[in-house]
């Protein structure tokens, strides 16, 4: 009976036997990926050490190797099997640590708990539907998203395995994007939010007072340039120009934080394609000029530092505001804000909307540094109620009366 033919990538039968120095020779033919047989040979101390450097041989002759997951494996295993990867992405800089904390913490709190167990082959479509909109149903919309996304990575790790021939979450219905928030806030409102902030607590017993000086400065930075808080409070020295008219400063970076680096100054803006300077108008300027005589010399002392000299974490100040905010509850409901949705983010939500009913919608997404105008559109920018009456001319000069 013919031997049997040896496939692409296949090894064909180890032959090991031991030299007169004591060490093992591994011997065997396998067939490449264009076909063609190479006589393979490794040595090692033992008969076992052998044969596996010759196997480590033979797998880097060919697209052939053996699966980490397999159709058997649970949505658990194959996590637990994907993780590791994007941790090395992480650790060599080309996907940012909390993206990977966030993935772990969905497969941890969320996935493994809800469907861990089910395996890779009775992940069907269907399943992963009623997965999803069962996690709808009980957590959420954002948890739904979140448990959708880092479902389909993994589902697509198990296809490049070859564990899975497609990833089943393609197809499942799609989610409800999250309510668009509408709050924003008007001229005669941050004049009347600053004069708050500057009197908050100011007669409250003898300890020290809150940072409000950072939380004045911070809201007229991020109302007058569009700054995220963490690119707010990333600001340096060396990113500003009071030489100019108007003066400038270069939106380059932002403090971030997580559990392996800390917090720290990241050398770009949430996105690396945001970069941008922009001009100031007088309130930012001269909240500029206010951080500048409190900052220490260097051009890379920040604007917003601890007492350390060190970033001021995202997280305190959006704690600092709350708390502003806890105390003025009542103040600011007599002003009209809508206080359930005043946080940094409406700084930057009333900078686009402003900008974009005086100059138009692509000065917005510029001053914004989104790429696409649609993201300005769908997300910052409050449409007014009423149109503009110069469509009432339009039509009487095109229809007459």
């Amino acid at each position: 009976m013919a031997r049997p033919k040896i496939a692409a990538g296949g090894v064909g039968q180890v032959q090991v036997t031991q030299l007169t120095n004591g060490k093992w020779r591994a011997r065997a033919r396998m067939r490449n990926d264009s076909g063609e047989l190479v006589q393979l040979r490794a040595e090692g101390a033992t008969e076992d050490a052998a044969r596996e450097e010759l196997l480590s041989r033979a797998k880097t002759m060919t697209t052939h190797t053996k699966a980490i997951v397999t159709a058997g494996s649970t949505i658990a295993e194959a996590a637990e099997a994907w993780l590791p990867t994007v941790k090395v992405r992480a650790e060599n800089g080309t996907l940012s640590w909390s993206t990977y904390e966030n993935y772990e913490t969905t497969v941890r709190l969320t996935l493994v708990p809800v469907c861990g167990g089910v395996t890779l082959e009775a992940l069907t479509v269907g399943r992963c539907d009623r997965i999803i909109q069962n996690l709808l149903a009980d957590r959420g919309v954002s948890s739904a998203r979140k448990a959708r996304s880092v479902l389909s990575l993994i589902c697509g790790f198990a296809v490049r395995d070859d564990a899975i021939p497609t990833n089943p979450v393609r197809d499942v219905t799609r989610l409800p994007t999250p309510e668009k928030k509408t709050a924003m806030l008007l001229p005669q409102q941050i004049e009347a939010i600053r004069d708050l902030m500057t009197h908050w607590r100011e007669t409250e017993g003898m300890g020290p007072r809150p940072n409000w000086r950072a939380l004045v400065d911070g809201m007229d930075i991020m109302l007058g340039t569009s700054a995220r808080v963490g690119e707010c409070i990333g600001l340096r020295r060396c990113d500003v120009d009071m030489t100019t008219a108007p003066p400038t400063i270069l939106i380059d970076g932002t403090v971030i934080q997580n559990k392996v680096q800390g917090v720290q100054r990241k050398n770009a803006p949430k996105r690396t394609r945001q970069r941008r300077r922009v001009a100031l108008p007088a309130l930012a300027a001269d909240a500029v000029r206010r951080r500048l005589a409190l900052a220490e010399r260097g051009p890379e002392a920040l604007l917003f530092p601890t007492k350390t000299g060190k970033p001021m974490s995202v997280s305190n100040y959006e704690r600092l505001l709350r708390s502003f905010i806890d105390d003025n509850r009542d103040e600011l409901v007599r002003l009209g804000v809508e206080v359930d949705e005043y946080s940094t983010h409406i700084y930057r939500r009333t900078t686009a909307t402003l900008v974009e009913r005086a100059a138009g919608l692509t000065i917005a997404s510029r001053l914004l540094g989104h790429a696409n105008e649609m993201v300005t559109r769908n997300s910052y920018v409050i449409t007014a109620e009423q149109v503009d009456v110069v469509t009432a001319d339009i039509l009487d000069t095109i229809l007459g009366t």
